[in-house]
């Protein structure tokens, strides 16, 4: 665990630099409207990094607690997934659904299932850039199940073990790594699932089963 929070001091640190440089050359004097502009940008691109790292972070200590704050109602799934598509770049998943399930309602926190969702999707992108994930719906006893298979080489055992359980050493947003974690404990905190599987034909895929709405 101390090594856990030694990398997270380190990481915390990482858009300190570019900042405090920033910040020092802005007061030189007489630089060029130009150049201003590009130091703003710097501070401004470092800020925001910094401040998803911090909401990260704080996100991650409130669920591992049980302690996110949900509003749980009837979410319609196809939208929340159209939403989670929408919000990770270069996202061009088409969802396939069993028949009728395009229509359907799961009983959630809209703005947490699409969080969940997206660092799914980006995850399985940043695996194998320009591969599209593919996403199927399917239900049985009052859940509802969502697949998503990327490609890309298989993990081994240990990884698939541990995905849930431990920061990713290399996240693909320039963030903390614990977007994987955060996912977890959200399906949980839904009375849902959430497990990752390694396909017989390679790749890797995300299974997360959510209850249906009552009604």
């Amino acid at each position: 665990m101390t090594r856990w929070y030694d990398r997270i001091a380190h990481d915390l640190k990482g858009p300190l630099a570019p900042l405090q440089t920033a910040s020092y050359l802005l007061k030189s004097e007489g630089l060029p409207p130009e150049r201003q502009r590009e130091l703003a940008d710097v501070v401004d691109r470092q800020a925001r990094r910094l401040n998803r790292m911090i909401e990260e972070l704080g996100d991650y200590a409130r669920a591992s607690e049980h302690r996110l704050r949900l509003r749980i109602e009837p979410c319609p799934l196809a939208l929340v997934l159209d939403l989670a598509i929408g919000s990770v770049p270069g996202s061009a998943i088409d969802p396939r659904y069993d028949a009728g399930l395009d229509s359907v309602a799961v009983a959630g926190d809209e703005g947490r299932l699409v969080q969940l969702f997206a660092s799914l999707i980006a995850h399985l992108q940043a695996r194998a850039p320009g591969q599209t994930p593919e996403l199927r719906v399917t239900a049985a006893d009052g859940r509802v199940r969502v697949e998503l298979l990327g490609a890309g080489p298989s993990p081994d055992a240990e990884t698939l073990t541990a995905m849930f359980e431990r920061a990713d050493p290399a996240p693909h947003d320039e963030g903390l790594g614990l977007r994987l974690m955060l996912a977890y404990a959200i399906a949980q905190m839904h009375g849902g699932s959430l497990a990752a599987h390694a396909p017989d034909g390679g790749g890797l895929m995300f299974v997360c089963e959510l209850p249906l709405a009552p009604g």
